[in-house]
């Protein structure tokens, strides 16, 4: 399977994440200077700087959505040298603490997950549920599809919070009616799916209907649709928070609807006139953004009074990806030393033939001969240095 991984038409290179080492972006008011929320993207989104994980995935498709039946799953398979468990100098370390440990959730289930369509634009998804399998396990994923936007209270505090979710379409729920021997009235259910994380854990419900949190689930207009919440599942499977929401109506004193920012909250307004509006949240803590450089060679030795030896040195993202040629109009300087003593500049350097090679020649010293020559390259790009792993020589003769 891991040889022929690169030979299969469903084989893409995809980005994996939870909310918080999501990439947050900043909405601005049309001055251009007052920030007025941050939010994250659902299509479109670029990876030069990013806090996401990079992965090799197979997407499959395991059947295909009608008008007339509940949504339908589809496969993600990782490639088989993709790892499953993870130490503290793995990215994505923070699933063994934020999502095994303290939901018992099983890798990567609540994990967003990036993949690229035919056209090569990546599109936001959620993963789902494991598939059990002998040899190759697969993963259910739906694609994201609505941002999901609420008003969390918190004490007396009342935060503004917005996240991607999946509308789980269910075709077979109601009609959108309920009538009785004596009554009738509109009955129309669905359900929200969501990572669940120390944000989503705070969704909640009660068996006082009065007291349910409500939420907006609409396209953008001025009198939008609006809910009720009256179930979470939590268990089913451990790591997502699973919203069943019930019909309910817009009240235009309490709720919230902004047709220039696209914002629709539910109970933005309390009618406990102690209480202050909601306020935005902090933008969540995130990473950040890591380059590392490694300097290489053909043999980890040089020669006493030899010839030119070569050295490269490439630069690599938090994703482990090759990056160097984004830094070709970059300063690149050399420096070397032996017990800590510099040898910078009693040793011969010249250009290699990239921007990112140098060639060295070492004096013949026959006193050095046995010891170690360490060198290291920082790279200077707008006045921020990389400093460079050091790279060991064996001086031989």
């Amino acid at each position: 399977m891991g040889q022929t991984w690169q030979h299969d038409l469903q084989n893409k290179v995809a980005y994996i994440y939870d909310y918080f080492h999501d990439d947050f972006l900043t909405k601005y008011d049309k001055d251009g200077v007052t920030p007025l929320f941050n939010y994250t993207l659902k299509d479109g989104m670029s990876y030069e700087n990013t806090n996401k994980t990079k992965v090799d995935v197979k997407f499959i498709v395991k059947s295909y959505q009608s008008m007339d039946k509940d949504q339908v799953e589809y496969y993600l398979q990782f490639k088989p040298s993709q790892k499953f468990e993870f130490d503290e100098n793995d990215d994505l370390y923070y699933y063994e603490t934020d999502f095994k440990k303290r939901y018992g959730a099983t890798f990567p289930v609540g994990l967003f997950c990036d993949l690229p369509d035919d056209r090569g634009i990546y599109h936001k998804w959620l993963i789902c549920r494991d598939e059990p399998a002998n040899q190759f396990p697969k993963f259910l994923i739906l694609p994201v599809n609505y941002e999901l936007m609420w008003i969390e209270q918190n004490g007396k505090d009342r935060i503004k919070r917005r996240m991607w979710s999946v509308l789980r379409q269910q075709q077979s729920y109601t009609s959108g009616v309920y009538v009785d021997r004596y009554f009738g009235h509109t009955d129309n259910q669905d359900k929200i799916w969501l990572p669940m994380n120390s944000i989503t854990e705070n969704i909640w419900y009660t068996n006082e209907d009065s007291k349910n949190m409500r939420v907006v689930v609409s396209a953008l207009m001025r009198h939008p649709s609006v809910w009720k919440i009256t179930k979470c599942e939590s268990a089913s499977p451990l790591g997502l928070q699973k919203l069943t929401i019930y019909s309910n109506f817009f009240n235009e004193h309490t709720d919230y609807v902004n047709l220039k920012t696209g914002e629709m909250y539910a109970d933005y307004y309390s009618t406990d006139t102690s209480e202050i509006d909601p306020s935005e949240p902090l933008v969540p803590t995130t990473p950040i953004f890591s380059i590392t450089a490694k300097v290489s060679a053909s043999t980890p030795t040089i020669k006493v009074g030899g010839s030119y030896k070569s050295l490269t040195v490439n630069l690599f993202d938090n994703s482990n990806e090759d990056i160097t040629i984004k830094y070709s109009d970059t300063k690149f300087s050399w420096i070397c030393s032996i017990d800590n003593e510099d040898w910078t500049d009693k040793v011969t350097w010249r250009d290699g033939t990239e921007f990112n090679q140098i060639k060295i020649k070492f004096p013949n010293d026959s006193s050095v001969i046995g010891k170690i020559l360490s060198i290291k390259c920082t790279i200077t790009k707008d006045d921020l240095p990389i400093e460079s792993e050091v790279m060991q020589f064996n001086l031989i003769e």
